[in-house]
């Protein structure tokens, strides 16, 4: 399975709430950031924050551009929140290690209603 692929599985485990699962595409030594606000490092941290942060986040993939280790995601996502829920765009850069995620830049932003 190329790497395109194995985000797009790891992606369906997001949001099917299957935080479990998505963290198995990972390396131990994971580094997420989110580009301007936090970083977390390995797959515990990471664990704590995606089944908080993406339980009820719904998101759409419009692009996927694969080079070498590399694959950039373009998309829009949606969080809800107790107030309703805000959309932003995102482009996401990801990077593998042997078939893992090791590595997720995250930039996203808000969209002004």
């Amino acid at each position: 399975m190329d790497n395109r692929n194995i985000l797009i599985s790891a992606n369906r485990a997001l949001l099917d709430g299957n935080f479990e699962q998505f963290i198995s595409y990972c390396t131990d030594d994971i580094r997420w950031e989110n580009v301007g606000e936090n970083i977390f490092n390995g797959k515990a941290e990471l664990l704590g924050y995606v089944s908080s942060a993406y339980d009820g986040v719904t998101f759409t993939t419009e692009n996927y551009i694969q080079n070498n280790d590399t694959v950039v995601e373009l998309g829009q996502i949606e969080f809800k929140k107790d107030s309703g829920s805000e959309k932003s765009s995102y482009c996401d850069i990801w990077s593998f290690k042997d078939g893992l995620i090791s590595e997720l830049r995250s930039f996203v932003i808000a969209q002004t209603p």
